[in-house]
């Protein structure tokens, strides 16, 4: 199956809230608001080097977020929010799949346009038309990044 993901509020735009929306077959969106934003930019600018990456791993730990459960089949297409990176969120998608132990699927980057399901969840979830289905806090987005690494059970 194929789906698309589309954002609507930048990371950087601290002051509204940003929405990751997923959608074909499965419709489904993620919210951090402006407060848990600021909140999680002041730590990861404390923890992390380099620290201009921010913005690619919060955006990556929504994508995430909302597609940890789909299958090495899945065809993901994400709308191209931050032209140039690509390769920096897909690597840390890579790494956060890989850390979680759960089967990566088939990443790319495309312009997913304006009549796109996800567009228009993510935009009317933006517009406080539609409850969002998950909303995040920065806690569970630095979890991510700094917990531990998952392991298996001890015999």
């Amino acid at each position: 199956m194929t789906y698309q993901i589309d954002q609507s509020g930048k990371i950087e735009s601290t002051s509204k809230l940003t929405v990751v929306a997923v959608a074909n077959g499965v419709i489904r969106s993620i919210v951090i608001k402006g407060v848990e934003k600021r909140r999680l930019i002041t730590a990861m600018k404390n923890l992390d080097y380099p620290k201009t990456n921010y913005v690619y791993k919060i955006f990556a730990a929504l994508i995430f977020m909302i597609i940890r459960k789909m299958g090495k089949d899945e065809i993901i297409y994400i709308d191209r929010e931050y032209p140039g990176h690509e390769s920096v969120i897909k690597d840390i998608l890579i790494w956060l799949f890989a850390k979680d132990g759960h089967q990566l699927p088939r990443i790319h980057f495309s312009l997913i346009g304006k009549d796109s399901p996800a567009h228009h969840l993510a935009i009317s979830v933006f517009r406080n038309e539609t409850k969002p289905d998950v909303i995040i806090t920065a806690k569970e987005v630095l979890r991510l990044f700094y917990a531990p690494k998952k392991r298996g059970r001890r015999s």
